[in-house]
């Protein structure tokens, strides 16, 4: 039960006692503060808000580290990151920092110094969330009431700039491409893969016959080892038709490239492993651009390009979101409006084409002339 015990020293100490039924005690020069603070625990408790404050007194490295075994809800490649941002600007700013010692001010103040290192937006955002959500599982362990790392101003994200190929500018790409890993061109541009899309996909995931590529599977490197799973999101599975023409090619690539065995991988080394990303640009994509004249270009653009020749043939909004993968049409829109304004002229065309064959054509009502 909790109470108020004057003691020696003409102090009173309040006593209570916790929800799990440890005994724990504050002391207060005045009577009247020592049953406020007891009248907020016993208010706290009821509501649920009640926490520990001896159990904020754990450091943030410590924390972090107890944390971070629990993320079973991340794919590895996301809790890899999750752990680098950790490890190279959470721990190093908070890490002998007591949870409970904290303040709002303290990260604002932290976000700016991160920006002022040269760290990049995006980069300076997944630190503060890492440490949000490490401060949100302290207070669903009953360690902290509020998170300090909440209405902290975050830089804005800038987009990467899109570029997209012409049919002229693909053709250029392909001819000078190795030709070992030209299909990469090939299931970008007209399949609209990711990468680790295509670093997944095996043989048996091709459908020839009746043009059609299944995501199942996609590849990640997590501390430079490959590691495959099933697709990110449920939108990311899913079944991609390709042009038959397309589909030849890809068809020899897998008879001179690829083993016969439905599970031999559609990309790979001369070893059969997965490809890495790194060592694919340095050897085989920035070469192959240097060749075409071409620069800046992004293995993801070609991606970009398939979006961006969906739209161009007529493919309406859902049919592109469906095909890419997207999480939404409404993402589909945002991402390629500028894309679609460019079809309008085209549009328009067609329909002052219509209407000018309307108006040609001879009127279906007959004249009713008097008796």
């Amino acid at each position: 039960m909790a109470h108020v015990q004057k003691i020696d020293s003409g102090r009173w100490r309040a006593r209570y006692r916790t929800p799990d039924g440890a005994h724990r005690s504050r002391t207060f020069a005045r009577r009247v503060d020592a049953e406020k603070y007891l009248a907020s625990i016993e208010t706290a408790k009821v509501r649920g808000e009640w926490y520990d404050p001896a159990r904020a007194k754990v450091t943030i490295e410590q924390w972090a580290k107890d944390w971070l075994t629990t993320r079973t809800d991340l794919r590895p490649s996301s809790l890899a990151k999750v752990e680098s941002v950790t490890r190279m600007h959470v721990i190093p700013a908070f890490g002998k920092r007591q949870l409970g010692t904290i303040s709002n001010a303290e990260i604002r103040a932290w976000v700016g110094s991160l920006m002022e290192s040269g760290l990049s937006a995006s980069t300076t955002r997944k630190c503060v969330f890492a440490l949000r959500q490490m401060l949100d599982a302290a207070i669903a362990d009953r360690r902290l009431t509020v998170n300090p790392a909440l209405s902290v101003p975050l830089p804005a994200e800038r987009s990467k700039e899109q570029q997209f190929l012409d049919r002229d500018e693909v053709d250029a790409l392909l001819r000078v491409f190795d030709p070992r890993f030209r299909v990469v061109v090939l299931l970008g541009v007209y399949g609209g893969l990711r990468w680790g899309e295509m670093v997944g996909l095996r043989r048996s995931r091709i459908d020839v016959l009746r043009s059609r590529i299944t995501i199942a599977e996609t590849a990640t490197e997590v501390n430079g080892k490959p590691m495959f799973g099933e697709p990110k999101t449920e939108k990311s599975r899913r079944v991609i038709p390709i042009p038959r023409r397309i589909m030849a090619e890809i068809a020899e690539h897998l008879q001179d490239n690829v083993a016969a065995d439905v599970n031999t991988l559609v990309l790979a080394t001369r070893t059969g492993g997965p490809l890495s990303r790194s060592s694919f640009g340095r050897d085989f994509w920035e070469p192959a651009l240097k060749r075409a004249g071409m620069s800046g270009l992004r293995i993801h653009d070609l991606r970009h390009t398939f979006c961006s020749l969906l739209i161009s043939s007529g493919a309406d909004p859902k049919q592109v979101s469906v095909w890419a993968g997207h999480s939404s049409t409404a993402f589909t829109l945002d991402r390629y409006t500028h894309v679609y304004e460019a079809q309008a002229d085209e549009v328009l065309d067609r329909l002052d084409a219509m209407l000018s064959a309307d108006s040609a054509r001879p009127s279906n009502v007959r004249q009713i002339r008097g008796a």
